[in-house]
Order: structure tokens, then sequence, then C-alpha cells
């Protein structure tokens, strides 16, 4: 394939054309260039080989399908066939945004665990929409996303793999992120897909691979043999509650040994679960996104910030650890807001997420006046109805707040529009 070079047109199909302005970087499958069309600045992938017809094919089909979610930088024109290879355009990386492999590495840290369990989100919603519409993405790996530390918030790129369900895109994945079943030889698909997923969202969480640890460790020289052993026939998690044999190593796997006893045990629990040997070789009981979403929910309602030295931290609802994971102090965990199945904590400065999505819709703070007394603020655009053990109703409208006394009762109706029926109930 001969390389683009400044200044050279490339054609698209729509019979625009685009102004190859520099490269911005190359990979395994193709050159990155900057280009100008119509004015707009826009990144080109060209390939170093061009894939056959049926992979042409089917990034026209995506581009005219459109991106599942707006989490996705997805292809938005493909050029047409010439000089030797082909390629597709797709929006740029905005500013503040920063490959995933930054924040294992720790060249870049979230600003909080909020943003943290923001990002995780984001990406199950991700593939939540991508495997409604009918997809796989196929190569699911480290370097498929772009995180903002501040918020949390992701873009998922290299899309140009992502083939309807059962279909084959002829990139079978990155070692240490392929389900065991294509590590032998088998056909990605979305089982293989939420493999990927569970294994991308332990890293983000513990920076460190599930299954790396002293046997990957003791490795004289990692082989694709060894790889078809720790990561397919012999992949042993590296808290697997029965198999000790591949524990984080001290001095090497520092990250997961500090984080590890830090999080909740809903989600240490999960993992063990989704790692475990038996899930491990029933790829159609792995966890489904819209699952995943409850678990990290449940993760961020034990999320509060610490009425004593006024960190993050996360009270451990089913161990029943109420202490600072920063200052060690016991949290008082008896003000609660009663959501479904759900609890949760009040204390001062604590943002609640009510529904799935990313955005705070409460926040406990003091009554102006009296500062025995806590408050929950409407951080919601809707109003929110309160009824009061005597009978009354209270609108406390967006901005406004209630205070938080037992036996409240909050309709949050239009304030949370994917479940306008949502009802909570103080427990003080």
């Amino acid at each position: 394939m001969a390389e683009l070079t400044v200044g050279q047109k490339v054609n698209l199909t729509i019979g625009s054309q685009a102004t190859v302005l520099k490269e911005l970087g190359r990979g395994g499958q193709g050159i990155v260039y900057l280009v100008d069309l119509g004015g707009t600045k826009m990144a080109l992938k060209w390939y170093h080989t061009p894939p056959e017809d049926a992979f042409y094919k089917n990034l026209e089909h995506n581009v005219n399908a459109g991106a599942p979610s707006d989490a996705f930088i997805w292809p938005e024109y493909v050029t047409v066939k010439e000089n030797g290879s082909y390629g597709y355009i797709m929006k740029l990386r905005p500013e503040g945004y920063y490959e995933f492999g930054n924040y294992l590495l720790a060249l870049k840290n979230f600003k909080s665990l909020d943003a943290m369990l923001a990002a995780a989100m984001k990406i199950c919603e991700g593939f939540r929409m991508l495997h409604l519409k009918g997809y796989s993405y196929q190569d699911l790996n480290d370097g498929n996303f772009f995180i903002r530390p501040s918020d949390g918030d992701v873009l998922i790129c290299d899309n140009d793999n992502v083939m309807p369900q059962g279909q084959k895109s002829g990139i079978m994945g990155k070692a240490r992120y392929m389900a065991p079943e294509i590590v032998a030889g088998g056909v990605p698909d979305k089982y293989s897909d939420r493999f990927s997923l569970s294994v991308i969202l332990f890293m983000l969480f513990f920076a460190n691979h599930p299954f790396e640890g002293a046997k990957v460790v003791s490795c004289p020289c990692m082989t694709e043999a060894f790889e078809k052993r720790f990561y397919g026939s012999e992949a042993v998690f590296i808290y697997d509650k029965d198999d000790p044999s591949n524990r984080p190593v001290r001095g090497i796997h520092q990250n997961v040994i500090k984080r590890w006893p830090l999080f909740p045990s809903i989600l240490k629990n999960t993992f063990i679960e989704q790692f475990s040997k038996e899930k491990l070789q029933k790829p159609n009981e792995r966890l489904i996104e819209q699952e995943w979403e409850k678990i990290i929910n449940r993760v961020r309602d034990e999320l509060v910030i610490c009425p004593n030295c006024h960190e993050e931290t996360f009270v451990d609802m089913d161990a029943s650890n109420y202490n600072c994971i920063n200052c060690g102090k016991s949290i008082d965990t008896s003000k609660r807001l009663k959501y479904g199945l759900r609890e949760l904590i009040l204390t001062p400065q604590t943002k609640l997420f009510i529904d799935k999505d990313n955005t705070p819709d409460a926040e406990v703070g003091f009554f102006p006046t009296d500062k025995n007394l806590l408050i929950l603020k409407n951080l919601t655009t809707g109003t929110w109805n309160v009824d009061t053990p005597k009978g009354k109703v209270k609108v406390v409208k967006p901005g406004e707040f209630m205070p938080i006394l037992n036996g409240l009762k909050i309709a949050f109706g239009t304030s949370l529009p994917n479940d306008p029926n949502a009802k909570g109930e103080i427990e003080a």
C-alpha cells in the first residue's frame, strides 16, 4: 500500500473529497490521518492491506446504520477503493480524553471514584446498545477506549471490526482479552464480547489483568503456547476462591493487592463468580450488560463521603464494614434512602444516583440554619412530591431541598423520565 501524503485528495463514496493534513498515528491495521472534509477536521483510518470485500460492505452498512449510542466514535464515511487500499472517516477524539492504557500505567488518574464508576457505567451502556442493535464487537481490548478523567466519560473507538452477530470480521481479538473459547479457535460473538467486557471492567477497577498472577510471573518467556494456557485452557482467576495457585505477587501486582480490599463485596464476589473455572466454560451464562449496570449501581450506592475526613469511601453493606477506607473511622449509616431493593446511604456531601445514568439526582447537605439537620437537594430538572407521615404533601422543585426525616416518602415523577413511577422512603 502506498502511504498517503500531505495534501493528497481522498475520494469518498458520497462524492466528496477529504484532504490529508498530517499523520496522527499508526497501528497494526493501518494509519490514521488528520483530514479536512468540507472545512471540518476529521480522522481518516487508511488500511495497510485492504480487507476483503465483505469487510468493505460491512463498513458501508455500519455507516448507513449509524452509531448505537453517543459513546462510539463511529465510521461516518467510507472512501472509494483507490491507491491500493481504502479507509473510512470518523470524528476526531476531543481534547481531555486519554487512552485506557494511561490509567493502567498511572500516567492518568481518575479525579474520583465517582468518575471511575461513571466510566464503568458508560462502557456497559455502550455495549448494551451495541448488542441490542444486533452487533458483536469482536475485538474488545484496552486500546478501544478514550476516557476523560474529570468525570469518567468514555468514547469507544476502532469500531470498524463491528459485525452483525454470527458474522466474522476476520479479526479474532487481542491476546489477553479474548475469551477462552476464542483462544481455542472459536468465532467471536456477543458472548465473547461479554467476557472481554468483564476483563476491561476488572482492569478499570483494579489496574491488573484478572489472570495475571504468580503463574504468569513464573513463565520464562510468553510464547503463543503459554498464552493459550494462561488465558485459555488453564486460565485461573487471581482471586479464585478454590485455587490459590495464581495469586497476585507482592512487588509486582501492587495495584490489585492495594485496591482489592477497598471495593465492596458485591463487586468482588461478582468477579469471583464470572471468572470461576465453571463460568469460563459456559459462555452463554456470562453476565449481560444490564446486570453489570445493576452491580455498578449497587457499588455506587455504597460510595459515600466520609463525614470525618470528607473523602470518598465505600461502606460495604454485605460485609457490614462501615469504616472509612481513608481515615479508618466508623461511619454512621443509619440514615438511608430506600428505593426499591436498594438502600442509598445518606452522609453530608454524598451525591445520589437514583436512576441508571451518570448524572447525580440528589445531594446530601446541611440545613442552612441548623447543622444538625441533614437535607436532600433536588439536582434534577423535575419536581418531587414528598408525603409526610401526617399525610401532607410537599413539592420540592429543582434546586430546592427537603429535610432528611424518618418516614418521608418521595415520588420522583418526571424528575426520573425513565422511571416516572419511582418512589423512595427516608429511613433516619
